[in-house]
């Protein structure tokens, strides 16, 4: 097994002991979990059959009140009738809270025998507090009942709560054993995965170490100049991988030794040739300062067009900014038209909804209209009969006949009148309808006329910013042939400097040739220094 199997395994192993201790955490966690679940289920139960007994007692002491109430005390009967009422259903809403819980099976069975004890309890309560109302003494007489059965309710939810208080002593102890058999089990998971652990740690280390010292003292011996020690690889993992790249890299050395011995030779040479190279370079840097200065020239004329180019940008600036300046106060004037034709689409839909308010008082008033009329025409009937038994009377009834005759005429121009009203109606009702499509119209023109103001606000603001990225854009044109210009002369003044450089340079490569004459005395050094190399 080499090394990165080694460190695999170690992996491996480590990532099944934290997997071991978390599945061991996580199993002691779920029966940590599932025991609180049954501690405050049984809290819950006991909670509710103490309200329970609470409310027990509650009943006997209504009726106890109901007994010392006076007879015809309405007020004291109501306030007796609701407290039984009250402490009844929380007696009841309690038992059967614990009735909807998973609990025991004795306890469920418990709680159901309880029920109808209950019910018969709280009945008995019910009627002795209502004939204590009534007649004191007589309801005296059911006390002995009452009493039994107060006892029996008692007696009940004592067993019951013995039942209750037992379960939750279970589970406590259950609780307690689950803890302790999951520490258990994850300090004995956590000291084998710590074993387990420790001997891989110790293998790995036995099958590393040592054959990295090995390989360090070659290296060792190879930094001091020894190329002749002879490596040997005994392994097929990374450590003899290892041995076998430091002897490769002590033969590319003992190469490469050889190499520089040889080419030392050949630079001695050369270097003879470039000592006469340098002199025809000299030569050459003369004639290139000679034409730095003819370029510096030229650029200063370059300069100069640059500048003129520079003030015609600045003047279009000034217009973009202008141009800008233009469009905004547009913008401004077309924001208030915008404003205005809302304004004036807010009057006329106002204008349009009370006209169509005003339709619907005449449709108000044509029915009223038509009740009228409905009542002119009763009318009218009832003044013919009245003429027509008038007249069955005789002289008797003429003067009954002459007022009927009168509401007869009043009738028939009532009839008359409603019936002119309601072609007024009729023609309010027409011209309303005209006025409200004429309204609809306009607010409908009004409405586009907002929509093209807008759209020319749209516009102008596109105008504007249009401006803003002219005058930008102008503005930058401008730095960037200031920044040209600068930079032109800095070209002239590096053009100055490349003709004093290459009058340097011609200077320089006359040095060379003396530099060259030192470069043969450090080839010698060198030489002199690859010879510490046994090879």
């Amino acid at each position: 097994m080499n090394i990165r199997q080694n460190m695999l395994a170690t992996g491996v192993v480590s990532l099944l002991a934290i997997a071991l201790v978390a599945g061991l955490g996580l199993w002691g966690q779920s029966r940590l979990a599932r025991a609180l679940v049954d501690n405050e289920l049984n809290a819950s139960a006991l909670r509710n059959h103490l309200e329970a007994d609470m409310m027990h007692d509650a009943l006997r002491a209504d009726v106890l009140e109901a007994l010392s109430s006076q007879p015809g005390d309405a007020a004291a009967g109501e306030e007796v009738r609701n407290s039984l009422r009250e402490h009844g259903d929380w007696f009841r809403k309690a038992l059967a809270e614990n009735a909807k819980l998973p609990l025991a099976p004795e306890i469920r069975n418990a709680i159901t025998e309880l029920q109808p004890v209950l019910e018969n309890y709280i009945h008995a309560a019910e009627n002795i507090a209502g004939q204590a109302l009534k007649d004191p003494q007589a309801a005296r007489l059911q006390m002995p009942e009452f009493s039994q059965r107060f006892s029996e309710v008692e007696s009940r939810n004592a067993a019951l709560s013995s039942q209750i208080e037992a379960s939750t002593a279970q589970t406590r102890e259950l609780s307690e054993s689950a803890v302790r058999q999951a520490a258990w089990w994850l300090i004995g998971g956590s000291l084998l995965a710590a074993l387990a652990l420790a001997l891989l740690t110790r293998q790995l280390l036995t099958r590393v170490l040592k054959p990295l010292e090995k390989s360090v003292a070659t290296a060792r011996a190879i930094a001091q100049g020894n190329l002749t020690t002879p490596i040997s690889v005994d392994r097929h993992d990374e450590a003899g991988q290892l041995q076998q790249a430091l002897g490769e890299m002590q033969d590319n050395l003992r190469q490469m030794i050889t190499t520089i011995r040889h080419e030392s030779e050949e630079l001695r040479g050369r270097s003879h040739s470039l000592s006469d190279t340098s002199l025809s370079i000299a030569d050459g840097a003369s004639e290139q300062a000679d034409g730095a200065t003819n370029m510096a020239a030229a650029m200063e004329q370059m300069i100069s067009n640059i500048a003129q180019v520079a003030e015609h940008a600045r003047n279009a600036q000034g217009i973009a900014a202008q141009s800008e300046s233009l469009a905004g106060s547009g913008g401004q004037v077309i924001l208030g038209v915008v404003d205005g034709m809302s304004h004036i689409a807010e009057a006329v839909n106002q204008s349009s909804r009370s006209i169509t308010a005003l339709g619907q008082s005449s449709e108000e008033i044509h029915s009223i209209i038509q009740v009228i009329n409905g009542i002119a025409e009763q009318t009218n009937l009832l003044a013919l009969n009245a003429a027509i038994e008038a007249a069955r009377a005789g002289e008797a009834g003429r003067g009954f006949a002459v007022v009927a005759d009168e509401v007869r005429n009043l009738a028939a121009r009532t009839a008359q009148s409603t019936r002119e009203i309601t072609g007024m109606i009729e023609r309010i009702r027409e011209t309303t309808e005209q006025a409200v499509n004429s309204m609809q119209t306009g607010v409908s023109r009004v409405n586009d006329g907002v929509q093209m103001a807008q759209q020319a606000g749209t516009s102008i603001n596109e105008i504007r910013q249009g401006a803003q990225r002219s005058a930008v854009m102008v503005e930058e044109i401008s730095l960037t042939i200031g920044e040209q210009s600068k930079a032109s002369s800095e070209v002239a003044q590096r053009v100055e400097m490349i003709s004093l450089v290459a009058r340097r340079n011609s200077q320089a490569m006359r040095e060379l040739t003396q530099t060259v004459e030192q470069m043969e005395s450090s080839v010698a050094t060198l030489q002199t220094s690859v010879t510490r190399f046994q090879l």
